[in-house]
């Protein structure tokens, strides 16, 4: 019966562990995936278009701006003739309700440079906006990447835990072959089993693992992957480690420092004079000559000059504050490209490590196999007990899983390392 419950428990696992074989998905697809799919990214789009129709009121600047006014108002007295009645002329006297139509006309001549200055400050918003944006999306591809090899891991762990478990289950038919025969004690094949078991538990337990990265992977990237088997293991060659900084982030720091510099060129253009043309188109009473008390037309066109020659050194304190985020702003830089630099140093030796520990594998792999394969004479010959043979049969298994670990992690640092100058 126990037996029974045992192979019941071995072929329910393997079901699980093997599913239908689905068409293959590589790491690349699941960034590029994931990031056309993930929320924000149309945000950029929504950027362009802010920015365009700021651009636009902007330039809006240029045109002449058209304004219509009325005005009805009765008043308590108007000017009069300070002259003495004469004989035959009569005093012109003006109506106290007066009425005005008014169109003005105004035309930017020369603004100083102020109106460039907003679009260039306009334009240097929306690059941030995007750059920030960039970061997000940067995030996710770390985030796939994370997901991608924690499933390829596990899924390297489930393959040497069956081979360990095949391994376990023929020894298992040679020790009951043995126990029939008398030759073992039974509690040697339960040793057996119970091993078997145990590793049938981890295999589940792994599995479980897989399903929940899968579903998050599916998550972020809307595929429809439903088995670890469809992973591609990725490659990657790094041709050099020459030190270029291309984090979105650190590229963040220069579009700032960008918005700083225009911004600078705006306000000192707010300190140069402003010349524009004006017209006045109007009917009302009285007009422009205020001693005709009927409804007349009238106009006016000119030019004016506007310059503040004297602003209490406010241009020159915004120009301090810029200069001081500027500071700021470098600082943060310098302190990115340290904190980097040495997160790269471990990043290189932590490739060098795993190279170097990939070269010791397969001679331990191949000692311990041979190792295992006296045990297993020794096991059915009843020299050594099945406790022992369990032993070194898990240091093969460990040895070819620490393998397997330092092949993934080679290729997972080398992901790092990319994702960590902004390569990725």
């Amino acid at each position: 019966m126990k037996k029974l419950i045992l192979t019941a428990i071995i072929s329910i696992s393997f079901l699980q562990l093997w599913p239908q074989q689905t068409e293959h998905v590589s790491l690349e697809e699941c960034q590029q995936s994931a990031l056309v799919n993930y929320p924000n990214f149309k945000q950029t789009e929504l950027n362009n278009s802010i920015y365009e129709l700021n651009v636009k009121n902007t330039k809006s600047n240029y045109y002449p701006t058209l304004n219509l006014n009325g005005q009805i108002s009765y008043q308590s007295d108007v000017t009069k003739m300070p002259i003495p009645p004469i004989q035959g002329f009569v005093n012109p006297e003006l109506s106290k309700d007066w009425y005005k139509l008014n169109l003005n006309v105004q035309q930017i001549i020369y603004d100083g440079g102020v109106t460039s200055g907003k679009k260039a400050v306009t334009e240097a918003d929306m690059e941030i906006s995007n750059q920030q944006v960039q970061i997000e999306l940067y995030q996710i591809k770390e985030k796939v990447n994370h997901l991608f090899f924690n499933i390829i891991f596990l899924k390297k762990n489930i393959e040497i835990l069956n081979v360990l478990l095949q391994s376990i289950n023929a020894s298992l038919k040679d020790a009951e072959s043995a126990f029939n025969n008398g030759t073992i004690l039974k509690s040697e094949v339960d040793k057996l089993k119970v091993e078997m078991i145990y590793i049938t538990q981890q295999i589940i337990e792994k599995q479980a693992d897989i399903t929940a990265l899968l579903a998050a992977l599916n998550e972020l990237t809307k595929l429809k992957i439903t088995s670890a088997e469809a992973m591609i293991t990725p490659e990657l060659t790094i041709n050099n480690y020459n030190y270029i900084n291309n984090r979105p982030e650190y590229l963040l720091f220069t579009k700032q420092q960008h918005k700083i510099d225009v911004t600078k060129t705006l306000t000192t253009s707010k300190r140069r004079p402003v010349f524009s043309a004006f017209g006045q188109a109007g009917y009302g009473r009285p007009g422009y000559d205020m001693l005709n008390n009927d409804f007349d037309d009238y106009y006016m066109i000119g030019a004016r000059l506007h310059w503040n020659i004297w602003d209490w050194n406010k241009v020159n304190n915004e120009k301090q504050i810029l200069n001081i985020q500027n500071e700021i702003i470098i600082s943060k830089k310098q302190s990115f490209d340290q904190g980097l630099r040495v997160d790269l140093f471990q990043r290189i030796e932590n490739m060098s490590k795993y190279k170097k520990l990939l070269e010791t594998d397969d001679e331990i792999i191949e000692l311990q196999d041979n190792i295992v394969k006296t045990s297993l004479i020794q096991f059915n010959n009843g020299t050594i007990t099945s406790t022992t043979y369990l032993i070194e049969l898990n240091k093969l298994s460990k040895a070819k899983l620490n393998m397997e670990a330092h092949k993934l992690y080679l290729i997972f640092a080398k992901y790092q390392y990319i994702t960590a100058i902004g390569k990725l």
